[in-house]
């Protein structure tokens, strides 16, 4: 299971730079900023980070950032 700091990594490779992270109880909702053009962006996880693989959690963020333009 990777580390917290790894998903936050992660986003850095994307090009995004992690803000905030709000654990409820059943998932995670991420605030990121996009450095190209300083916009912020909300990511409702479906469920907590760790329960993610790496990958699964990359394909996520980029699929909710595509949706999202």
């Amino acid at each position: 299971m990777p580390r917290l700091s790894s998903y936050r990594e992660a986003l850095e490779k994307l090009g995004l730079k992690q803000l905030d992270v709000y654990r409820y109880r059943d998932r995670d909702v991420i605030r990121v900023l996009r450095l190209v053009d300083q916009k912020v962006f909300v990511i409702e996880l479906p469920k907590h980070r760790e329960e993610l693989s790496l990958e699964e959690f990359i394909n996520y963020v980029r699929n909710k950032l595509s949706s999202a333009k």
